[in-house]
């Protein structure tokens, strides 16, 4: 069994992003990563809500209580601990689920699977520490000699040439789960009212990495699956939520009617989300947290996933391998600046004689090109770019006379000429060709200026996959309409890369 199913049938209900709870003073201390969780009936919890946000391959979690202290007691130092789960285990991790393939096994190179940890009481921000990681559930083996009849001499040398070509990357895939608590103290006076938020992002993905297995930008068809518990908060009070609330950002999920919230309160029920648009929200009174059962949610994103920008590079064609030309050309504002990789810089274009907007990107002879990462606007700065043009829609246009692919029957590479020389670069990873009308760009204003920031937020236009390569002699972009900046009319397109 493949796919997001075959991994909720094989996780337990442990593995899971979990709710904090108020915990031993000696888990505390010793950072602890199996801490003892403790019962505080005097604090209630009054009202929980839990935010979920899709980036990319991160979710984005924002979780806030109102507790209630309602005795005479102050609880100055109290220790709270709140645990973070993550797909395999820091140092090594297997990339994939369904084939037999080992990923970078260097040491630290997972270290981003946990990032933007804060806790809040009031307007405080607090301080906080983190235990070792622990590993909740192990890796399971791929393949045993249970899957070969290694009785027979042909199953043996089959299995045998396996493990000598792979090793022990033979027995392991992803599913081992490993957890980390992070600490910090709360103080709660008596009688008293406090508000506690708890904020943090965590890799969700089944992919690891656009370059991973397939060097291809165009497999976006693996699904993301998060999890979430909410029975650890179940140690406040009587074990209830006065009030209870989840919501779920959607506008970056692609919409599946039957599965996109897999998320059960009692066995077989789904939990009755209200959709608003492109939110989903829950609501409940005296919510019983212990009852509970894990918020599951399995989705696929609209766009392709932000990639780690050194891989992405790495793929880079060099700007002395193609030429640009540009419709009204400003010399303050070279085509060069298309192609230097400081998005500070931008290019600047201008109606021709016609009239029309836009860019020509010619090579000297036909070149394999995967994907066009598009950046939008004059990124110096936020006063850049909201001050100056950008682009509103676009058609791509590529001239492709040949493309190579895969044969199965002979195991090779085999070339084969393209009937159709003009043809529409696939958007997004999709796997229909654009019609040949203008596509709007899908994204606003970038959620930072720094150059991971924007490349996530580019326009990114794809062609060829793990199976075929399409070679290019030349790629047009006709600029169908501007989004106008609010002091200036110049169009702006900072950074064009192309991907091979």
């Amino acid at each position: 069994m493949k796919g997001w199913l075959a991994m909720l049938l094989l996780l337990p209900t442990v593995a899971v992003w979990a709710n904090g709870d108020p915990v031993a003073v000696h888990s505390a201390l010793t950072l602890s990563p199996t801490p003892m969780a403790v019962h505080v009936p005097e604090v209630q919890l009054i009202d929980e809500v839990v935010y979920f946000t899709p980036r990319g391959r991160y979710m984005e979690v924002t979780v806030r209580y109102l507790l209630h202290n309602r005795s005479s007691r102050t609880f100055d130092s109290l220790p709270y601990g709140f645990p973070i789960d993550y797909w395999g285990q820091g140092d090594t991790h297997w990339a994939y689920i369904d084939d037999i393939f080992e990923s970078q096994m260097e040491k630290g190179w997972r270290d981003s699977y946990i990032r933007n940890v804060s806790f809040r009481l009031g307007d405080r921000e607090l301080p906080w520490r983190c235990s070792k990681d622990t590993l909740l559930l192990p890796p399971k083996p791929y393949l045993s000699e249970a899957f070969f009849d290694t009785t027979s001499p042909e199953g043996r040398r089959e299995f045998d040439s396996l493990y000598a070509i792979y090793g022990d990357s033979v027995y392991s895939y992803t599913h081992e789960i490993s957890r980390r608590w992070y600490y910090t103290y709360l103080h709660l006076p008596a009688n008293s009212f406090a508000t506690l938020e708890v904020r943090y992002s965590a890799e969700c993905t089944l992919k690891q990495g656009l370059y991973a297995r397939d060097n291809s930008l165009t497999a976006n068809t693996w699904y993301m699956l998060f999890m979430y518990d909410f029975t650890p908060a179940s140690y406040w009070g009587d074990g209830h939520a006065d009030r209870f609330n989840v919501e779920l950002d959607a506008s970056d999920i692609v919409p599946r009617a039957r599965y996109t919230l897999q998320s059960s309160i009692d066995t077989g029920d789904i939990l009755p989300m209200q959709r608003s648009e492109s939110v989903w929200r829950y609501s409940a009174t005296r919510f019983d947290l212990a009852a509970a059962k894990p918020f599951v949610l399995a989705y696929n994103l609209k766009g392709p996933m932000p990639q780690p920008l050194d891989r992405l590079l790495n793929h880079r064609i060099s700007p002395n391998r193609y030429t640009v030309d540009l419709s009204g050309a400003d010399r303050r504002y070279p085509a060069a600046n298309l192609s230097d990789l400081d998005l500070a810089t931008a290019t600047v274009l201008k109606p021709d004689k016609d009239d029309s907007l836009h860019i020509t990107l010619r090579f000297p002879k036909p070149t394999a090109v995967k994907a066009l990462l598009l950046v939008n606007g004059y990124t110096k700065n936020a006063d850049t770019w909201q001050a100056n043009s950008r682009i509103d829609s676009l058609t791509v246009l590529a001239t492709t006379p040949y493309y190579t692919y895969f044969d199965y029957e002979t195991g090779k590479m085999d070339t084969t000429a393209n009937e159709d020389w003009r043809s529409y670069l696939r958007l997004l990873g999709g796997y229909d060709n654009v019609r040949p009308l203008p596509v709007k760009y899908p994204h606003g204003e970038p959620h930072g200026y720094d150059i991971q920031s924007l490349i996530d937020n580019a326009l990114i236009i794809t062609l060829g996959n793990i199976y075929s390569n399409t070679h290019v002699s030349e790629i047009k972009i006709y600029i169908a309409a501007t989004a106008k900046g609010t002091r200036h009319d110049d169009l702006c397109i900072s950074e064009i890369l192309l991907i091979e």
